[in-house]
């Protein structure tokens, strides 16, 4: 029995049905406080900058994530099947609010 296998180029690009996540957490000593939002790193920058100018902590763990599909490269014959299927189930991120309170804050 004969087998045939055929090579495919794949790609990993960011999943335009999910929103990117952010979020900061200040590493000082004693200090809790932590800040995350979706869609929107402005915010989680300038949470950073805010909590500097009140508390002079400058050391900050931060993180982004994203959820990724892994599919063919664009410009191909399966490219563009994927993107006339993507193209019937349209949905945007919207930006959350973040909360007017961070979470654990200490000043």
């Amino acid at each position: 029995m004969r087998r045939l296998y055929r090579h495919a180029d794949w790609t990993i690009i960011q999943d335009p049905n999910i929103c990117a996540e952010y979020s900061a957490e200040c590493s000082e000593k004693g200090c809790e406080a932590e800040f995350s939002i979706t869609d929107d790193q402005q915010a989680a920058d300038s949470w950073m900058y805010d909590h500097t100018a009140r508390t002079g902590h400058r050391r900050f763990w931060q993180t982004f994530g994203n959820a990724v599909v892994v599919g063919p490269p664009p410009g191909s014959i399966v490219a563009a099947l994927a993107a006339d299927r993507a193209s019937a189930v349209e949905h945007q991120c919207k930006p959350s609010q973040p909360s007017r309170e961070p979470a654990r804050t200490t000043a």
